[in-house]
């Protein structure tokens, strides 16, 4: 009973970020609407958890999003779980701390390893005929915002968390055990 409940919460919580991320672009004026929420909420929790269902966190919230957006199915769902999923292998063999410039690298990475391969996948469609022409300078344009405001984002809401949480602090050597 108790799975059935977390499953239940987990899947409120990501219809309640899905809403806030598509509710906020419509909301917020032209260059703040290019904040990418879901993707700092997602980055945040990564490194607050630890913990791998992250990954699926983002391909169900994403699964989400790709109900509502305009590109062919499976583009922004498959380039934003593979982006995450990179970015969370980085974080655990590479990033070992949790500092704010391990939190901005990883927020960037992210949030470039994503639109590079939504650009792939949005060019191979277009090779397929499936889609007739592709914005490219809206693209880019786009994503320079989005990137900007989403890593902005990311490191106040880092700064204001790693005051409050243990989890989040840099210091995570254990002073009893490393004795001068």
């Amino acid at each position: 009973m108790d799975k059935i409940l977390r499953a239940l919460l987990l899947f409120i919580v990501i219809v309640i970020l899905v809403a806030l991320n598509i509710g906020l672009s419509y909301i917020l004026p032209f260059p703040y609407s290019k904040l990418n929420i879901l993707f700092a909420i997602i980055i945040l929790l990564m490194l607050w958890s630890d913990s791998g269902l992250i990954i699926w966190i983002t391909f169900f919230s994403h699964l989400f999003i790709e109900l509502f957006s305009t590109t062919p199915f499976g583009v922004i769902l498959f380039s934003s779980t593979i982006g995450i999923l990179i970015s969370f292998w980085l974080f655990k063999h590479t990033f070992t701390n949790r500092s704010l410039l391990a939190t901005l690298a990883m927020s960037s990475i992210a949030l470039i390893l994503y639109r590079l391969i939504y650009i792939l996948l949005l060019y191979l469609t277009k090779l397929f005929g499936i889609i007739p022409d592709i914005p490219w300078q809206l693209i880019f344009i786009t994503f320079l915002w989005e990137f900007l405001f989403t890593t902005t984002l990311v490191a106040i809401f880092y700064i204001i968390l790693s005051r409050f949480s243990k989890r989040l602090k840099t210091n995570v050597i254990d002073t009893n055990f490393f004795r001068i």
